[in-house]
């Protein structure tokens, strides 16, 4: 419940708020908001809605901030000044507002009488517009008169010239005079293109047609005289200035006109290679192809000495003639090579083929200069392509020019078998594969003559086939197999080389071809397959070039086993063998490096050479057992120094020898490794067990009891201890799910005696097999301690090597 002192002040307060409300001007919703946006009011004062008591009660929020109440009177009554002056000022401008309007009305009245001005001279003008017609309105009908009767006269003054200029032109074509009858003709025909509108008059539509009937009769009148004036076998026998001038008409009468007398000229000039050269099959032979093109050589020479005169240049007549002949002469070769078949034999095929493409060559330099005659529209010019416009008609027939290709590449690569090898020959490469893309090249040319469509890119097939069989019968056919002397060494870098060189030969090839042939066949050329075999080959010389360093350095691997390994009393310098192996290994690389141009192709032997190294490293080690621990060090220090001798293959025989690269050099020591690792395992002693055992856990790390028996095997334990430490090693690995199943380190070892033990009884639950056997006797403390010290000893001496199997070597040996 309130008190009623605070229900005194809630009255009082709602009723200043009612009165504060009631002295506030109301305006519209739309209006405030325009108001607000313009003036850009962010005052809570200058709001519609403004409140004074809660904007009193946001200043003084409660009791304590009555003590700033003099601050806030003043911030008040400064604010109250700033609204007295913006009052004032919007006073003053409202005043100075109302003086403008004053003039504005002033204005406007000003305006008002420039209008009405400008109306009154509208109104003239409109009066003055409608006087000046009625003035002119008969000039008008006198101008439009004069036009008409302008009109009327030229009409008459043409219709007389064309009446006139007809007249004339029958009188000038009767007697045969073309040279002035084309002259009036074309004034006819001016002429009579000006009264097509007339038809409609009865006498203009019979004097056209009249025209038109004696054009027909002059066109029928100059055949003729073309007729009589050639014989059957279209020889001259009148002057060529009449018939130059009747071309004259001609050519004034249409293109159409023109073509039929061009047509009618061809076919006379013709009818005689007709009937020689389709009067039987003996001269229709391809034999005779040169005597056609002998013919029209005769023709087009009569016809520039005695018949180019009758012609208008521009009407290109030998060029519409040699190609009718073309097309004459090309369908003739079609019937021939067909009736000919199988007796068709490629000598005579090239030898016609060649004729005709130099006649086709000979009729395209002779009419390059009408490619732009000057007197003819490009409209009006035959376009005649005389390339390929016989010679088209022995192409289904090249598949025998393409089999005779394809024999001599054939007969080439068969004696490339047997290629001698010269010892004064530089190249570093086979001669026979720069032969072979030699006649490559040449023959692209001489095939991209005759044809660039099908049989070019059957020739293109027939290149990579033989390619291929280059690549697999020449190359890795003369690969040498076996034993290799120094010039077997020699060949087979050269063989190495030229797969090289073709493998990047044959893109520029690819890149020719495609450059030749006809769009169509562009996409289907293709030798990533050939590319594909001359990789092969390399990776198989690669291969050769190993085995061939193999079976020279196997001298030494025959030494290293019959050293007495068992019976070393102490460890030495390296061993003899080690030395030849140095010896050998210098030779054959230095040589190597010296044939194999490509460095790229050098270090992937040299990687493949390591593999094989320690494949072949690892099987010796089987024909050098029994190994003794001292054996183990001394074949460790031997193997170290052969893996320094490997590490000297890249820069053997250069001058400023590099260290190998770092790659080479894991390589390297991924493969020697294995070696060192399976020393050190045949180094522990096998007394006490538990300690070779522990060993070969560390080293090898698997739990393949084939694996461990290799190494007891070659250690040259007897079979009872073999069995006993066998024991003890399945026991060990039982249970131990960290080991590997089967390490690919000892994969590589056979032992031809070896023969997996079977234990029986060995997990048998009623033998006590976790327990090993002790000694019961009085020594048993002295005889833990002596095996303790000696597995502590050959531990340290294991270790000492710097090799410890780590995880990264369990990852590596587990891929």
């Amino acid at each position: 419940m309130l008190s009623n002192t605070e229900n005194e002040n809630l009255q009082e307060n709602g009723s200043l708020q009612e009165d504060f409300n009631n002295d506030i001007i109301k305006f519209p919703p739309e209006l405030e908001n325009s108001i607000s946006k313009i003036l850009k009011a962010n005052d809570p004062i200058d709001s519609n809605e403004f409140n004074p008591i809660e904007y009193l009660n946001k200043m003084l929020p409660n009791e304590y901030a009555l003590a700033s109440i003099d601050e806030t009177t003043k911030r008040l009554q400064h604010k109250m000044r700033q609204l007295e002056e913006e009052i004032r000022e919007l006073t003053r401008l409202q005043t100075n507002c109302q003086q403008g309007n004053e003039k504005i009305d002033e204005a406007k009245r000003a305006i008002e009488e420039l209008f009405k001005r400008i109306r009154e001279i509208k109104d003239k003008a409109t009066q003055s517009e409608v006087m000046v017609q009625e003035i002119t309105k008969d000039i008008k009908s006198l101008d439009f008169a004069k036009r008409h009767l302008t009109i009327s006269i030229t009409a008459l003054k043409r219709l007389q010239m064309l009446v006139t200029a007809v007249d004339q032109l029958k009188i000038m074509a009767h007697m045969k005079q073309y040279k002035e009858t084309s002259q009036l003709l074309q004034a006819v025909l001016q002429l009579a293109s000006y009264f097509k509108s007339y038809k409609s008059i009865k006498q203009i539509a019979e004097l056209l047609i009249s025209i038109v009937t004696f054009q027909n009769e002059l066109k029928k009148q100059i055949f003729e005289d073309f007729e009589s004036s050639f014989t059957s076998d279209g020889n001259l026998t009148v002057q060529t200035a009449p018939l130059g001038d009747a071309c004259l008409v001609v050519d004034i009468m249409g293109q159409d006109v023109k073509n039929q007398l061009i047509n009618w000229y061809c076919e006379r000039q013709l009818k005689e290679y007709k009937r020689i050269f389709r009067g039987s099959d003996e001269i229709a032979s391809l034999d005779n192809t040169s005597r056609r093109y002998a013919w029209i050589k005769r023709v087009l020479k009569s016809f520039d000495e005695e018949q180019a005169d009758i012609f208008p240049l521009h009407w290109n007549v030998s060029e519409v003639l040699c190609s009718k002949f073309c097309e004459i002469t090309r369908e003739d070769l079609v019937k021939t090579l067909s009736r000919a078949g199988n007796e068709l034999d490629v000598k005579t095929l090239l030898k016609n083929l060649q004729l005709t493409l130099e006649f086709e060559n000979q009729l395209l330099k002779r009419f390059a200069y009408m490619e732009k005659p000057p007197q003819a529209s490009v409209n009006s010019l035959p376009k005649y392509n005389f390339n390929k416009s016989i010679s088209i008609s022995f192409e289904p027939y090249l598949g025998l020019y393409i089999d005779a290709e394809d024999k001599n590449i054939a007969e080439m690569i068969s004696t490339y078998r047997t290629e001698p090898i010269s010892d004064d020959d530089n190249s570093s490469v086979l001669q026979s594969s720069t032969e072979l893309f030699i006649y490559y090249k040449e023959t692209i040319v001489n095939c991209s003559k005759l044809s660039i469509r099908k049989p070019f890119y059957d020739l293109c097939i027939t290149f990579a086939k033989r390619l291929r069989i280059y690549a697999s019968d020449v190359l890795i056919g003369r690969i040498p197999r076996g034993n290799m002397t120094r010039d077997e060494l020699k060949l087979t870098c050269l063989i190495l080389n030229t797969a090289d060189y073709c493998y990047n030969t044959i893109p520029q090839l690819e890149d020719k071809l495609k450059e030749k042939i006809d769009e169509e066949y562009k996409d289907k050329i293709n030798f990533d397959e050939e590319r594909e075999g001359f990789l092969n080959v390399v990776a198989t010389s690669i291969k050769a070039l190993v085995r061939g360093i193999e079976t020279c350095y196997e001298p030494s691997l025959t030494a290293m086993t019959k050293l007495p390994w068992s019976n070393l009393e102490s460890v030495g310098d390296q061993s003899e063998y080690v030395t030849s192996f140095h010896n050998t290994l210098r030779l054959c690389v230095v040589s190597v490096h010296k044939d194999i141009t490509n460095n790229r192709y050098f270090r992937s032997f040299c990687d493949k050479f390591v593999e094989s190294f320690v494949s072949k490293i690892i099987n010796n080690l089987s024909k050098c057992k029994p190994i003794s621990e001292v054996g183990a060090e001394q074949m460790l220090l031997d193997i170290h120094a052969m893996k320094t001798y490997i590490l000297e293959m890249p820069t053997m025989g250069m001058e400023n020898s590099a260290p190998p690269s770092t790659t080479f050099t894991k390589i390297v020591n991924k493969g020697i490794g294995k070696i060192e690792t399976i020393l050190k395992a045949i180094l522990t002693p096998h007394d006490p067990s538990e300690g070779l055992v522990e060993n070969y856990l560390l080293l090898i790390g698997d739990k393949n009891i084939n694996n461990f028996q290799k190494i007891l095997e070659l250690k040259g334990l007897k079979r009872n201890e073999q069995q006993q430490i066998t024991e003890q090693f399945q026991q060990r690995v039982a249970d131990d799910t960290t080991l590997l199943e089967n390490s690919n380190i000892l994969s590589s070892i056979t032992l031809s005696q070896f023969t997996t033990p079977t234990f029986p009884a060995l997990f048998n639950p009623s033998n006590n097999t976790n327990n090993f056997t002790t000694p019961t006797n009085g020594n048993s403390n002295l005889t833990d301690k002596s095996t303790a010290n000696k597995f502590n000893e050959s531990v340290k001496k294991i270790m000492s090597g710097g090799w410890r199997r780590t995880d990264s070597n369990k990852k590596e040996e587990e891929k």
